[in-house]
């Protein structure tokens, strides 16, 4: 059996401490994800698809195994190269 790990579903009004297996695909978070409505203002994660429809806008933010990285420097975000925690 898989272990769990927490982690934070965060938004900009409300946030939830979460669990899931460490081995769950990106798919399957986001098909479980996509079934939560909060009562506040959330924008933390769920799919494309539920919160653009079918609107064609650029990707900001590309993920690999090692790294993360802004389309460009107009996206509103700071990336660190490694965790800081508080920071």
């Amino acid at each position: 059996m898989a272990k769990n790990i927490k982690f934070i579903l965060d938004g900009c009004d409300i946030s939830f401490i979460a669990e899931a297996p460490e081995d769950i695909t990106l798919k399957q978070l986001l098909k479980q994800a996509d079934k939560i409505r909060p009562s506040y203002c959330a924008c933390g994660i769920c799919s494309y698809e539920r919160c653009y429809g079918s609107e064609d806008h650029p990707t900001e933010i590309f993920f690999d195994y090692e790294s993360v990285k802004k389309a460009n420097e107009d996206v509103n975000c700071r990336i660190v190269e490694k965790f800081i925690q508080g920071a």
